[in-house]
């Protein structure tokens, strides 16, 4: 295992049952979002996927990393779980779907405009829906890989460079720490990249071309992801 990262972020896929992702979305960001914020976890994404009513995807970042096993039990020990955790729970079917990540050297910053959920205008749904579609690009790299090889990240960089539209939300990699909180399972003994990207008004093709480009140059195994990001989603 590696030292401890600065950060450490979440990709959490949801299954959910069958038509739930609407109601899922609405009880998460009521619920959710400034309730962990107080115990330091910031929710940074929140997503649906376009043509899967069954799916939820969010990002959760912890900016000081040795507490998150702390954090964790906190939250999920506390008050607000336990009243709105069942509802919750009722309408997911699998939530082990999760990679623990820190972000890459090639583009440290990430979800830096987040801004605190608690400190937004009331009502909590009083953002309209943005209408750019997230990408997230997963990557198979070595098991043992760190960080994205460098020859991959000038890829990405240049492929970036040359389309049209795309924006680049941030790139992350496999974070090859211990599970602190085991309740809560991620993948182990794996390493992915994880490249988001945006776009407005094509429903991500560009996006997931760029993507592409980069897996095809590489001859990386590529798993894209087409989100639609909430209105209190930061990332967008």
């Amino acid at each position: 295992m590696s030292d401890t990262p600065d950060q450490l972020v979440e990709l959490r896929n949801y299954t959910l049952v069958p038509g739930a992702a609407e109601a899922f979305a609405d009880h998460f960001e009521q619920h959710f979002l400034a309730s962990q914020e107080q115990l330091g976890m910031d929710v940074v994404g929140q997503f649906t996927v376009p043509g899967d009513d069954a799916r939820f995807v969010w990002v959760r970042r912890f900016e000081q990393p040795a507490h998150r096993g702390e954090a964790l039990e906190r939250f999920y020990s506390g008050p607000v779980w336990k009243e709105f955790g069942r509802r919750a729970n009722e309408l997911l079917i699998d939530s082990d779907d999760v990679h623990l990540l820190r972000p890459d050297p090639s583009v440290p910053d990430f979800a830096a405009a987040h801004h605190p959920h608690a400190e937004r205008p009331d009502p909590v749904f009083a953002e309209p829906a943005s209408t750019s579609t997230v990408v997230a690009a997963l990557y198979d790299l070595d098991p043992a890989a760190t960080e994205l090889p460098a020859d991959v990240a000038a890829t990405m960089a240049g492929a970036l460079a040359a389309a049209d539209g795309v924006r680049e939300l941030g790139r992350l990699v496999t974070a090859h720490v211990a599970n602190d909180f085991p309740a809560l399972p991620f993948h182990e003994d794996v390493a992915v990249g994880v490249w988001l990207l945006a776009t407005a008004g094509d429903g991500g093709d560009a996006a997931v071309a760029v993507a592409e480009s980069v897996a095809a140059a590489h001859g990386l195994a590529l798993r894209a992801i087409r989100l639609a990001p909430t209105g209190r989603s930061t990332l967008h």
